[in-house]
């Protein structure tokens, strides 16, 4: 199959995922200058599915409010918009997928997510070691930079099959199969979700060169930290065996983006050696 002819079957799918409707909420809201705090809080709270999910969360050791936060209104005092809408965000892709598994037996969901946190978790860490002022946005790219496999294992599973196969261990590497299988990558993929979704634009970028960091074109100006901590994540924790099982010998990041985040190697792994510690309980609180 090439890409033409993969997109022209991507677009045909009648059921594939949308954003629920308070995220779609949130985010016109926040779009407004006449929206308020109070406003976006009730929004949030209408999901009551949601909203429990992100008040857990927070409460959660990762967030450290140790049971204090009652409502989202509060949530939103205490920790800024922003995080609260990243967690709602984060939420609600990891709520749509977690009961819609494909058929692909051979892709384990849990190294999957194991390797999606650790990831989320590293750039947050990056960005923090950096003095970043959102490191939430470092999270939330990190959190949905493999969506695109998700939409493989559910829509498309004798070909997901295939680039598992192929993938398989003394074969070739995971993003080469879906080149062979689809003429493109789940990046490509997640790209064409993640502007379905109308997402920031960081974001989109952070999917699309989670693999391939690209700082030529000027529309990325603003991306370039997020694609090279996410880029950074991605690759340091597949190194240190948090990947989904198909790693093909160790990588080394793009000198770009180290150079652009402006760690050491030795940096990047004392900052792993955290990742390691925590990921696990993570994932727990997430509930995947």
């Amino acid at each position: 199959m090439d890409k033409p002819a993969f997109m022209a079957r991507l677009e045909n799918v009648e059921n594939l995922p949308t954003l629920p409707i308070v995220v779609q909420q949130i985010q016109k809201l926040i779009a407004s200058p006449k929206s308020n705090m109070v406003q976006i809080a009730m929004i949030i709270a209408k999901d009551q599915a949601i909203a429990a999910r992100v008040i857990r969360l927070i409460n959660s050791a990762f967030y450290g409010m140790g049971g204090k936060v009652t409502s989202i209104q509060q949530a939103i005092v205490l920790l800024g918009l922003n995080t609260v809408k990243n967690l709602v965000m984060g939420v609600s892709v990891v709520k749509m997928f977690e009961d819609s598994a494909g058929n692909a037996s051979l892709f384990d969901r849990q190294k999957f997510w194991m390797h999606t946190f650790a990831c989320a978790l590293g750039a947050k860490m990056i960005a923090k070691k950096i003095n970043m002022p959102e490191p939430e946005d470092f999270f939330l790219a990190g959190l949905l930079h493999d969506i695109g496999i998700l939409v493989l294992d559910q829509f498309f599973h004798q070909e997901f099959i295939g680039i598992l196969l192929g993938a398989a261990p003394r074969k070739i590497d995971y993003v080469k199969a879906e080149l062979v299988v689809l003429g493109l990558t789940h990046a490509e993929i997640g790209e064409y979700i993640a502007r379905k979704w109308k997402l920031p634009e960081v974001l989109v970028h952070a999917v699309l060169y989670h693999h391939q960091p690209l700082f030529t074109a000027k529309d990325l100006a603003g991306s370039i930290k997020v694609i090279s901590a996410v880029h950074i994540a991605n690759i340091t924790a597949t190194n240190r065996g948090l990947d989904m099982g198909y790693r093909n010998g160790t990588k080394s990041c793009d000198a770009q983006a180290l150079k652009c985040i402006g760690l050491s190697g030795s940096e990047i792994e004392l900052i792993f050696d955290d990742v390691e510690k925590e990921v696990k309980d993570v994932v727990k609180d997430w509930g995947v």
